[in-house]
């Protein structure tokens, strides 16, 4: 197949959904399919390239920081990715588009359909169904109706969890709508020796925003610490809007000896913090299948989650679910437990290696693609 792949994000910019477009992309090649994506410009990233086979063309976009995008920042690539596409499918025929995210690229793979006859799949994340994100409420009135029909009109609408895929189905509760999960790179996600600074390290690797709940951890840490055999430590490991609110969190509450926030990593460094990790902890308030989790649980890591979408594929015996009421308590028990926490960090790594490599959900998206007129 010849896919035409729109996003506004790809490497190195962008979260998980620039992650999972990297892989799928690289896999698909790799099965025989011939991938182009167009995304948005960054810095003085090149215009064009070829990634893993894939044709990589970056589209003018008002883009300013490398990991996230504001709605007219999206706006502009999306006006931007129509005109090079128009010029594209008037030299080239593809076979499928493949649209990841309902905005802001979803109105592309309408316009595409109506246009060119090109069956499209939606690929959405989370952020792209309305009521997800407080912040755009007011835009989230305005696009559902053209979302909904934008869903309807494609030939399938993936989501990347069971939890995601019920939060759609309230939003819009369409026949095609389908789970496929992430996958994780298991390969460069493996356990390297690295020298501990503490005999129970925690970690937490995110963007820094307050849906993502540290600051219902961190004022627990000298409970935890009270109640743990041995030094105990906390590494906050990512940047983002709510960093400077969990920076006076740790004053207010005194926890600079048992909390330190790391900022962000570049990909190398994380594998240090991964590796010198005892325990994992994401205790959000929603996600859809965090990519961090998986990277975690490939690194040997066992998991503390809230139970939020993504969790209860993710963590069965390599791990915790605990609300926040119980949250510290299973940190405490696996704090204490060298030897829990060894077993359910090697299931862990089975778990990743068994269910989450790319290359089984790059098959499970060719499935898709293939059969989906």
């Amino acid at each position: 197949m010849k896919l035409l792949c729109i996003n506004h994000e790809f490497p190195p910019i962008g979260g998980g959904g620039a992650t999972a477009c990297y892989f799928l992309t690289k896999e698909l090649e790799q099965m025989g399919d011939s991938c182009t994506v167009i995304t948005s410009s960054f810095a003085d990233l090149p215009a064009r390239e070829t990634v893993n086979g894939c044709r990589v063309i970056r589209v003018k976009a008002l883009r300013r920081k490398r990991d996230k995008s504001t709605f007219l920042e999206m706006l502009t690539f999306m006006f931007s990715a129509f005109f090079t596409a128009g010029r594209l499918l008037r030299k080239e025929s593809f076979d499928r588009c493949f649209i990841f995210f309902g905005i802001p690229s979803g109105p592309l793979g309408w316009y595409i359909k109506k246009r060119y006859r090109i069956p499209y799949i939606i690929r959405i994340g989370g952020g792209d169904i309305p009521g997800s994100q407080d912040r755009f409420q007011i835009l989230y009135r305005l696009l559902s109706l053209p979302l909904k029909r934008i869903w309807k009109d494609a030939s399938s609408v993936v989501a990347n969890s069971e939890g995601l895929e019920r939060r759609a189905r309230v939003f819009y509760d369409c026949s095609h709508l389908q789970v496929i999960t992430n996958g994780v790179d298991h390969q460069y996600f493996s356990r390297k020796t690295a020298e501990k600074k503490y005999e129970v390290e925690i970690l937490f690797v995110s963007r820094l925003l307050e849906g993502k709940g540290l600051q219902y951890v961190i004022p627990r840490m000298k409970e935890i610490q009270e109640r743990t055999v041995g030094e105990v430590h906390l590494s906050i490991v990512g940047d983002g809007p709510y960093r400077e609110e969990l920076a006076q969190i740790i004053r207010k509450h005194g926890m600079e000896g048992l909390v330190s926030m790391e900022g962000r990593q570049d990909k190398e460094s994380l594998l240090e913090y991964y590796s010198r990790a005892d325990i994992f902890i994401l205790p959000s308030r929603g996600e859809g299948m965090p990519n961090v989790v998986l990277e975690a649980m490939a690194m040997k890591l066992p998991i503390i989650m809230t139970p939020c979408e993504g969790s209860k594929e993710l963590v069965t015996d390599n791990g915790i679910i605990a609300d926040y009421k119980h949250f510290s308590d299973a940190v405490v028990k696996l704090a204490n437990d060298r030897e829990l926490r060894e077993k359910m960090g090697n299931r862990s790594r089975e778990i990743a290696e068994d269910r989450f490599q790319w290359k089984h959900i790059a098959r499970q998206y060719r499935e898709v693609l293939e059969h989906n007129e």
